[in-house]
């Protein structure tokens, strides 16, 4: 068993969906970028969310077994403005 320790920084924008009356706005994933340590992730969500493109980034690592190709529920380092709610 390979377990391997993956960082990501997730960002986040705002789209419109559907038409008329039932036009809304959503949140939606744009980026993902897989970085080498949690200290590298952490510092480009917050550039990224700063540079004010997006509507929220998401710095987080998962667990991943290689070999089975499964991935643990990630652990967040750090959640900045608007991004989706953690499932209880």
């Amino acid at each position: 068993m390979t377990v391997r320790t993956r960082f990501v920084c997730q960002t986040y924008r705002h789209a419109e969906r559907g038409k008329g009356a039932a036009k809304q706005q959503v949140l939606v994933q744009a980026s993902a970028i897989e970085c080498k340590t949690l200290a590298e992730a952490e510092a480009r969500a917050q550039r990224m969310f700063d540079g004010g493109s997006y509507a929220g980034a998401d710095a987080f690592s998962i667990e991943v077994d290689v070999e089975l190709g499964d991935y643990s529920d990630p652990t967040f380092i750090v959640r900045l403005g608007d991004v989706p709610p953690l499932d209880p």
